[in-house]
């Protein structure tokens, strides 16, 4: 069975260590390793990662105020001073590039229906760009 490449990530060999290793040098203990693969494999997941925890909740939706969606509690003038200090570089171009070139490398990496193959598909022409990158583009942040 072929999982999401969230979930692949995740599932790395060298994945699990590093990052139950990162939370145990800042204070959290081993039951908290679960729970943060957890929101990282499901971030994409809409109406999933919101049902399985506050964890998995604010993971998603800290990805999306990244993106540029519901930044409505940011103000003007601390997205100019974040912005300021950690500049967008055209980042949901650069994120789908590199999905992107990770789902060509072979069907299963690229199926259809998951967020690699849909960019994918939807990076088919030259030139073209994903609807991501068309929404990011839309919103406050314009990244």
């Amino acid at each position: 069975m072929r999982f999401p490449y969230q979930a692949r990530g995740t599932d790395l060999p060298s994945w699990r260590p590093r990052h139950a290793r990162f939370l145990t040098e800042h204070g959290y203990g081993a039951d908290k390793t679960d729970p943060v693969w957890e929101a990282i494999a499901l971030h994409t997941s809409d109406g999933i990662a919101e049902r399985r925890g506050v964890l998995a909740y604010l993971t998603r939706r800290g990805i999306g105020v990244d993106i540029g969606f519901g930044t409505e509690f940011v103000s003007d003038a601390q997205g100019e001073a974040l912005h300021g200090r950690y500049p967008r570089l055209d980042m949901a171009t650069g994120l789908v590039d590199d999905v992107v070139r990770q789902a060509a490398r072979s069907p299963q990496a690229g199926a259809r229906y998951t967020v690699p193959g849909e960019f994918l598909r939807e990076r088919g022409e030259p030139g073209a760009v994903t609807a991501l990158e068309l929404a990011a583009r839309a919103s406050r942040w314009g990244c």
